[in-house]
């Protein structure tokens, strides 16, 4: 799995080339530690669904039984599941919720005025991340709906605990600029964290990969938080340790310069 990061500000690169020749291009994990940006949290927002579907995999595009594939542009995204220290977290699932092509939700108020909801749309996944923090997605790219921009609901619990609620965002969407949601989520690091670049698979496809590695703190999330608190509707994300994300790709890329997606 290709598990490449899309950004390190430049004054984090320029950080990161320096502890690379002060230590002989070894990082510690104290070191790497640092360098990593907290997946900040977002609102669950009013859709989480309200009926799950019977088919709750991690593939959303094509429903058990179904007639026919959802409609959109069919979008993968995947990446690990880690800690603050930077080590992968398994045994976690991982939730995902969206609108689907027509910005409908499968919730019993979800459907936009005026619009139909994809009856071949799952709308709601999830998958357990493995031992190495894996976790992949084939999903589609989510439709809009009113006063948003685009964007996935995600969600990362173990057992009855959910440790972190948060939105993933795709890079160069108009909408972004002015969604109060992504732009309450922290600081600029965190958000630029979650706003990652998606690109064709291919130059002959329309499909759409990303990649999106979520880095959780040490406190677990408590449901008052998700829904009323700090986070949630009503109030501004909690405070995070603010910093920037790499990976071992990242750490080649200041060596060597950057490899092609």
């Amino acid at each position: 799995m290709n598990t490449t990061f899309f950004h390190i500000p430049l004054s984090r690169r320029k950080l990161l080339h320096s502890l690379l020749l002060t230590t002989g291009g070894v990082l510690t994990s104290d070191l790497y530690a640092e360098a990593l940006t907290l997946t900040p949290r977002a609102t669950e927002g009013p859709y989480y669904p309200d009926h799950l579907p019977l088919d709750q995999d991690n593939d959303l595009t094509q429903i058990t039984g179904g007639k026919a594939p959802a409609g959109g542009i069919v979008t993968e995204f995947g990446g690990r599941l880690l800690n603050a220290d930077g080590k992968p977290l398994s045994n976690h699932v991982i939730e995902l919720w969206q609108a689907d092509v027509n910005g409908c939700y499968i919730h019993s108020r979800g459907v936009q005025k005026g619009k139909e909801r994809d009856p071949q749309f799952q709308g709601y996944g999830k998958i357990e991340t493995n031992a190495k923090g894996e976790y992949r997605f084939r999903t589609i790219k989510p439709g809009l709906y009113t006063g948003r921009t685009i964007h996935w609901h995600i969600a990362v619990k173990q057992g009855d605990k959910r440790f972190l609620t948060t939105q993933l965002f795709i890079a160069g969407v108009p909408q972004n600029d002015r969604d109060g949601i992504l732009r309450g989520m922290g600081s600029e690091a965190q958000r630029l964290s979650v706003i990652r670049e998606f690109k064709p698979r291919s130059a002959e496809s329309q499909e759409l990969v990303g990649t999106w590695d979520i880095v959780l703190g040490m406190t677990p999330e408590e449901p008052e938080q998700r829904r009323g608190g700090p986070g949630g509707p009503g109030g501004p994300p909690p405070r995070r340790r603010d910093s920037a994300a790499v990976s071992d790709q990242d750490i080649k890329d200041v060596l060597f310069g950057p490899a092609p997606f």
